[in-house]
């Protein structure tokens, strides 16, 4: 199947070099529901099923890393980092944003997500990433770094992104590049499996994903206003 380029973002971010210094963030999500630990090739991974955590937020450009270098091409949520110390001057969606970024754990997180204003409105499966890829050293701010488990026929760039975040798999933790690959490659294959728990699954069809035929008007990437098709007249 193809894989096509639709965010040539960061990597999945692994790695939280806590001896460089940087700020880590202590856990303030949603409370913890049950936890499976599981540890495979030496990096341990757990099923923690969290409370849903709902965001949205616009795809932008990342490094352009995430397909070019590691071959897993990731979607960088806007992360608005320079309203931190304003916050009440945002949209209610990107202060949530903004909170879950700088209050989570940086880690993997398992998720189901859908891509508004482009022509696949699935909801897929996703690895995400969360935290300042130390594996690099060009990056000043955590990102939230979705890797949608899908093969979209088209990029997807400043698009809205709707998330919903089901679980914790592991802390970020720093690799050498080939580890980095293999390790990217395992936390897909585990969140793959973790959604298919009956708990998380359901959320799949949550009323925060926009069905096809119930769609409103938006802005399309090219920023003039569309009227989503109701596809169950044609």
């Amino acid at each position: 199947s193809r894989s096509p380029l639709f965010c040539q973002a960061r990597p999945c971010a692994h790695p939280l070099d806590a001896h460089r210094g940087r700020p880590t963030s202590r856990a303030r999500s949603p409370a913890t529901m049950a936890a499976e630990v599981v540890s495979g090739s030496g990096v341990p991974r757990e099923r923690k099923v969290l409370e849903p955590i709902r965001l949205r937020a616009k795809v932008v450009h990342g490094f352009g890393r995430g397909s070019k270098v590691l071959g897993f091409p990731t979607a960088n949520m806007e992360v608005k980092w320079e309203a931190e110390t304003t916050p009440e001057a945002l949209e209610l969606h990107e202060r949530e944003v903004l909170k879950f970024a700088n209050e989570c754990d940086a880690g993997i997180y398992y998720a189901w997500a859908q891509v508004l204003g482009g022509k696949d409105r699935g909801v897929y499966k996703v690895a995400m990433s969360v935290g300042w890829n130390p594996t690099f050293t060009d990056v000043k701010h955590k990102t939230i770094e979705p890797w949608i488990l899908h093969d979209y026929a088209e990029d997807f760039y400043d698009c809205e992104l709707r998330l919903i975040i089901c679980g914790f798999v592991r802390p970020e933790m720093k690799f050498s590049f080939e580890d980095l690959v293999e390790a990217i490659r395992q936390d897909g294959e585990f969140c793959k499996e973790a959604l298919d728990a009956p708990e998380v699954a359901a959320l799949a069809k949550d009323s925060f994903f926009v069905r096809s035929e119930d769609a409103p008007a938006e802005l399309a990437p090219t920023g003039k206003l569309r009227v989503a098709l109701n596809m169950r007249n044609q």
